[in-house]
């Protein structure tokens, strides 16, 4: 439904006072994560104000946390890390007709650790009733990345192979997903446990990140979630021609490949997290859920993150 936006400012916003938010005045561990207090954002021309019910937790928070990026980005401090909300829209900015005061909506944001986020309307979908705003939370990041990589970067045509490594995780899913709809033979890199979780999501094949590689293996196309030295040795099967696309920050070695590795970055897309959500509410594929925590806890979260061994996503809850 779209409701057009019009008649005083006051139609248009909730009363918002202060708000809390999980922020860190300096680079360092994760109890440099500490509660503090805003004025909530105002949303601009083309933005939304979103009353924020479930924040998606992503490793990239905590590596900006650490000052992973700082020589390239340096970050203005205090700093609230996040990328990804689901909530109900608390206030429209001006020129905005796409979304209505009190939807529901999930989206790609700036400084999600908060009880209220700002989002750019190009970067939000709307939610359905029945889709809860926890799964919401968990996909935006992950999912873009997973489906952009593939879609965008690697392009395989129908029968090509593609090595995805980390095939399970939160973006290798969607990877597998996108690569399999797509026509592609996908070759899953992952851990002998999740063998059979990788074939359930569509890989036509699976090898171990861990053992050495069958002989005479070969692939089109790699799809990379894991980076480093395991990775690379993969490689060295790529076929003359192929791709390597990681969204690692742990670099792959390029000596002795036959393509040089790619970075990719994803872009926020309201109108693809809209065709995920689609795609998720249907059954096709799940976003598992590894622990609720509350937004106070986001110390905790990125401990969790850091040490590995999740399978699911982290969601704080302000």
């Amino acid at each position: 439904m779209i409701v057009a936006n019009c008649g005083s400012p006051r139609e248009h916003q909730e009363n918002v006072g202060p708000m809390r938010v999980m922020q860190f005045d300096k680079y360092g561990a994760p109890d440099v994560l500490h509660l503090a207090e805003r004025e909530a954002p105002t949303p601009g021309s083309g933005q939304i104000q979103i009353r924020v019910a479930a924040i998606g937790v992503n490793p990239a928070d905590f590596k900006w946390r650490q000052g992973m990026f700082r020589e390239r980005v340096p970050l203005q401090l205090p700093h609230v890390v996040g990328y990804d909300v689901a909530g109900i829209v608390s206030a429209v900015g001006q020129g905005v007709t796409s979304f209505r005061l009190k939807e529901r909506v999930v989206a790609s944001v700036r400084s999600a650790y908060a009880e209220f986020a700002i989002a750019d309307v190009k970067s939000c979908a709307s939610l359905p009733d029945d889709f809860d705003f926890v799964t919401a939370a968990a996909l935006p990041c992950a999912a873009l990345t997973g489906l952009q990589m593939i879609e965008d970067a690697v392009g395989p045509r129908e029968a090509q192979s593609v090595l995805i490594t980390g095939a399970t995780g939160a973006v290798g899913r969607f990877a597998t997903h996108a690569a399999v709809e797509l026509g592609a033979k996908v070759v899953a890199a992952v851990r002998p446990a999740y063998f059979e979780e990788a074939r359930r999501l569509g890989a036509h094949d699976v090898l171990s990140l861990e053992g050495d590689s069958p002989k005479g293996l070969t692939f089109d196309h790699v799809a990379d979630t894991v980076g480093g030295p395991t990775v690379a040795k993969l490689c060295r099967h790529l076929a003359p021609g192929g791709s390597i696309i990681t969204v690692s920050t742990t670099p792959i070695d390029p000596a002795g490949l036959s393509a040089t590795p790619i970075f990719f970055a994803y872009r926020t897309e309201g109108s693809r997290l809209a065709r995920i959500l689609q795609v998720v509410a249907a059954g096709e594929i799940a976003m598992p859920i590894a622990k609720r925590l509350p937004l106070t806890s986001a110390s905790h979260a990125h401990r969790l993150m850091e040490s590995g061994g999740l399978r699911g996503k982290i969601i704080l809850e302000p």
